[in-house]
């Protein structure tokens, strides 16, 4: 909006104090006017809920009371000396919250002068930089040096980030501030609801045109509806094109009246350009890694294939190695085939997992029909591939020495899996069976087998602890261990 030239009639959207205070109630700043002699007599709403005050806690002075005390007499030196000049007051300093947080605010006081030059009253604005540099910057710069209220005003909200567009109680256009304008790649005051969409060539998200009833604007004036981060598309005469999120509502005065509507508007472009290629990395992302656990598990069952020829071959202890590798490589290459089925590449369901590979590994090594496999799954448990992969080791090993050595000479058996959750957070895998039971005086974390060591060497990887009892009526190991924390998916 241009200044208004010496001798220039304003459009009038606001003279009437009641309308002002109405708009003013609604900006995104903080408000006030005093009395000649800087006696405070109004606020607006969004001191009193930025403050946590009340008109009366903060009438006249009492605004002293939400001020840093090491600024305050400065504040009061320079606000003092202003009501005595009757010159414009610029200071940035800090205003309390009602969090009870110093927040720095960009503060301007401007008299407002009748027809003989005398200062009748004060506006004051106070706009929160705390996270507006830019806006900050802009506002340094940019000169009050304002001769008439309806200029002040306009300078507040030209001030603002977001576009501002005010209309009447029928719809017509009075006010665009600078921001709106720069937006729109224009200014155009007069015009009408049913006119909007043409006249600033207004599209939908999909590029058609927008339905003028639709509008987030029209809806305000015509429906008394306050719309929230409604999207649409300014298509400019110069061809360019910007993404714009925005509010509207009506305005009422205190008999409940409309009196106009607002629209705040601002440009999301950027910001949906680049989730959108956030969102392309992510997915690039995702399947680089379906890939890679595709590859690895492909490369693993190739190594698993090929130590089951060489197993073929040599000596019988030889023979043996080779194949208690190949299952260990085995169950890794089944972890990242499990992976590559779903959604998540650094973690897994270890109860489900553990489920099936206990499951099919007591189908494919027991030694009679009348072994059976019994799983009891209480808390389903989220673990890192850090720790699955040792951890599932560790349970195909021990189940597969229960289905070598503890049924001997028995028909019928049960090989069980146990997974819980403790109190404490840590998590509890048992593998237990109804066998022979170990024999007396074994010690599993001395014993020569390669599997118990790999077992017992596994779970100090975890951090964990291997414990277990035997009897003649079964063994039942234990692993006791602390889940890693997960962080959040990407």
């Amino acid at each position: 909006m241009s200044k208004l030239q010496s001798g220039e009639q304003a459009p009038d959207y606001g003279s009437d104090p009641l309308i002002f205070k109405e708009m003013a109630n609604n900006l995104p700043v903080l408000c006030w006017m005093a009395d000649s002699d800087g006696y405070i007599t109004w606020y607006n709403e969004r001191w009193h809920r930025y403050c946590g005050t009340t008109p009366a806690e903060m009438e006249g002075w009492g605004w002293q009371s939400v001020h840093d005390p090491q600024r305050l007499p400065h504040v009061m030196e320079a606000w003092t000396g202003s009501i005595a000049s009757g010159e414009a007051f610029d200071m940035t300093f800090p205003l309390r919250g009602a969090d009870g947080v110093y927040r720095p605010f960009l503060t301007r006081i401007t008299p407002y002068r009748d027809a003989t030059g005398e200062i009748t009253h004060w506006f004051g604005i106070n706009i929160d930089v705390t996270e507006q540099d830019e806006t900050a910057r802009r506002l340094k710069i940019k000169s009050y040096a304002l001769e008439r209220v309806l200029a002040e005003r306009q300078a507040i909200l030209d001030q603002l980030g977001e576009g501002v567009i005010i209309t009447d109680a029928g719809g017509e256009i009075v006010y665009m501030n600078e921001r709106a304008q720069i937006l729109h790649g224009q200014e155009q005051l007069g015009v009408s609801p049913d006119d909007y969409t043409a006249a600033f060539q207004l599209l939908t998200v999909d590029r058609e045109p927008y339905p003028v009833n639709d509008l987030p604007l029209t809806r305000a004036v015509r429906d008394n509806v306050t719309t929230a981060d409604s999207e649409w598309v300014i298509r400019r005469g110069d061809g360019s094109e910007i993404l714009a999120k925005g509010n509207a509502k009506p305005v009422y005065d205190d008999n409940g009246e409309k009196i106009a509507a607002v629209l705040t508007i601002r440009d999301v472009t950027k910001n949906r350009a680049n989730e959108r290629a956030l969102k392309e990395a992510l997915e690039a992302k995702e399947m680089l890694l379906y890939e890679v656990n595709h590859r690895v598990k492909n490369s693993l069952q190739l190594v698993t294939s090929l130590l089951s020829l060489q197993s073929g071959q040599g000596s019988p202890e030889l023979q043996k190695s080779l194949e208690n590798a190949r299952a260990r490589i085995g169950v890794v290459a089944r972890l990242h085939g499990q992976l590559y089925l779903t959604s998540s590449h650094d973690r897994i369901a270890a109860g489900a997992f553990l489920e099936s590979l206990v499951t099919e590994t007591v189908d494919a090594l027991k030694p009679s029909d009348g072994v059976r496999c019994h799983t009891d799954i209480v808390d389903e448990v989220v673990l890192l591939l850090d720790q699955a992969i040792p951890l599932a080791i560790v349970v195909s090993e021990l189940v597969t020495n229960a289905l070598k050595y503890a049924f001997d000479e028995k028909a019928e058996g049960t090989v069980s899996l146990s997974v819980r959750r403790m109190d404490d957070g840590k998590i509890r895998i048992e593998i237990a069976d109804d066998g022979h039971g170990l024999p007396s005086g074994f010690d599993p974390a001395a014993s020569s087998g390669l599997g118990m060591r790999v077992s017992y060497a596994l779970v100090q990887q975890l951090r964990g602890e291997l414990t277990f009892s035997s009897s003649d009526q079964g063994t039942i190991f234990s692993i006791m261990f602390e889940p890693m924390p997960l962080k959040a998916e990407q």
